[in-house]
């Protein structure tokens, strides 16, 4: 299956499905995961939670039982052993171990509880994400990483302990996050993974999803094409430059070998340094053809 097809076939959709964008994600590891099967474990999930969520007054002691069935009776906890590790991102392994990070297991509340008609949204608090839990009595905030079942007025104070910080938040960071922008949050935790780790193929392969998000966006063209360049994939490297250096209004530039005339504007150092690095690209690819 080519799974950015998946992912882009997904987002088209009026209502993208977290889940469904999550695996096509996890695709780019595991090109042989069978989405079907891992949407199958979600519905046995929400069978498991429905049977006894319910009994429960609406409230913060339904929203607390709701949590307790996530970590205890299914299982899921937060990897703080290897926090850091690709896999953590990745919705089948999460599914698979039962641990992953907080926008993960945050991810695992929010299908859960559409499955079962429980009002349940991501909220992406700057460095930790968490669900909210809705019912007609009240909103509450869900850290299935942490465990905590807290009321909205108490986030600061809360993501101040956890960091050992003052923490202000404004009024917009309790707002629901959609789909795409929980999706977008996971590659970007793997993209910075994957280049701690030096490991640029896998990070090549993340900016293919980036890019499906946001096609406009000039500067991951041009870090994908140095990506191409760092493991010496000539034709994609030069593609994607030139693509950037079209959309910054820098062909002629990145082009033009001798005095450029005075009515171009000069590049700045940065943009200097990636024109430098396109020619040698273009001068690699005359010399192998």
């Amino acid at each position: 299956m080519d799974f950015v097809k998946q992912f882009t076939k997904e987002l088209k959709r009026s209502t993208p499905a977290p889940e469904q964008l999550a695996l096509a994600i996890a695709g780019l590891a595991y090109p042989q995961l069978d989405i079907n099967q891992y949407l199958a474990q979600f519905d046995e999930m929400a069978q498991i939670v429905q049977q006894s969520l319910f009994s429960i007054p609406p409230g913060k002691a339904r929203a607390m039982h709701f949590l307790h069935l996530i970590n205890e009776e299914l299982g899921f906890t937060g990897n703080r052993d290897n926090y850091y590790e690709p896999e953590n991102s990745f919705l089948n392994i999460v599914l698979e171990r039962r641990q992953g990070l907080p926008i993960m297991l945050s991810l695992v509340c929010m299908v859960i509880g559409r499955r079962i008609n429980v009002d349940i949204a991501g909220i992406g608090f700057p460095g930790h994400f968490m669900a909210r839990y809705q019912d007609e009595a009240g909103i509450w905030l869900l850290d299935p990483f942490n465990g905590a079942v807290l009321a909205p007025e108490d986030a600061a104070d809360y993501l101040a302990r956890i960091f050992s910080q003052p923490i202000k938040l404004p009024p917009d960071a309790y707002e629901a996050v959609s789909a795409t922008v929980v999706a977008q949050r996971i590659l970007n935790n793997l993209r910075g993974i994957y280049l701690n780790k030096r490991d640029f193929l896998m990070a090549t392969r993340v900016m293919d999803y980036l890019l499906v998000l946001d096609p406009a966006n000039a500067l991951l063209w041009r870090d994908r094409g140095i990506l191409h360049q760092s493991y010496e994939n000539w034709e994609a490297a030069a593609r994607d430059l030139r693509h950037y250096f079209f959309l910054t209004g820098q062909l002629m530039v990145a082009f033009e070998q001798e005095k450029m005339e005075e009515s171009v504007a000069k590049p700045d150092p940065q943009d200097r340094q990636v024109i430098d690095i396109f020619r040698r690209i273009e001068e690699t690819r005359r010399q192998i053809n």
